[in-house]
């Protein structure tokens, strides 16, 4: 899936139009990471993706950079679970949740390890299912191209 940066910045603008802390950008910027790197593969539309909505997250607290991947963690849930914490309001929990949504469908080809990350990822946010299918919902609206 090809998203351009542009929209990619108007999808993240459209989930949080507030402000957010550093540590809550770079919070999401690495539940994005887990993201990619839950089926194992290294897709080029992912890492293209990633670096998009990264930065665009970043700059939503005033950092001006590109994204630095993380090393995988080899306990995935633990430092799921730790990231979590660290998003303070609703609205920067739907914005991770978001993104890793993204991330793990702009391959098209869904891994089963990817529905158990966003599953996974859900609960670590403490978000419900109707706010999780809402948000899946108007994403995947978000990034399909219209004719």
């Amino acid at each position: 899936m090809d998203v351009p940066p542009d929209r990619i910045r108007e999808i993240v603008r459209a989930t949080y139009s507030g402000k957010l802390s550093p540590v809550e950008a770079e919070a999401i910027v690495a539940l994005g990471q887990l993201a990619v790197d839950a089926d194992g593969r290294e897709d080029p539309d992912e890492i293209s993706m990633f670096f998009a909505f990264g930065q665009a997250v970043l700059e939503l607290a005033g950092i001006k950079r590109t994204p630095e991947p993380s090393i995988p963690d080899d306990d995935e849930l633990a430092r799921m679970a730790e990231l979590a914490k660290q998003l303070d309001s609703d609205g920067a929990r739907d914005l991770a949740y978001a993104m890793a949504y993204v991330l793990t469908v702009a391959d098209i080809d869904i891994a089963p390890a990817e529905d158990v990350f966003i599953e996974r990822l859900q609960e670590a946010l403490g978000m419900t299912d109707d706010r999780a299918r809402e948000l899946g919902s108007s994403i995947a609206e978000a990034v399909t191209p219209t004719a």
